[in-house]
């Protein structure tokens, strides 16, 4: 009688595990972006792919459990890197 609760919280269960790679995936590809940066910090191209991925980050870790505390540092370097780009301008 109760079956589609069952299905209902297994499907979250799946979207949160994948919410969570997905995270995971953008988290590693940030630290990636972040290094290339570090050692070449004009790059227009890594500031602008790093953005980017800034942006893509916000919405998955609002949704990931794992990754929600991770959103005010993300504001910071999302404000650090426009910063930067500004004073390259």
């Amino acid at each position: 009688m109760f079956g589609f609760l069952k299905k209902g919280l297994e499907n979250k269960s799946q979207d949160s595990q994948e919410i969570d790679l997905q995270a995971e995936a953008i988290s590693g590809k940030i630290n990636e972006l972040e290094q290339q940066l570090a050692n070449n910090p004009q790059a227009k191209d890594t500031q602008k792919q790093l953005m980017l991925e800034y942006n893509r980050a916000l919405t998955l870790f609002a949704k990931s459990h794992r990754f929600r505390q991770e959103i005010d540092p993300l504001f910071v370097k999302i404000d650090e890197l426009r910063n930067t780009i500004r004073k390259s301008f």
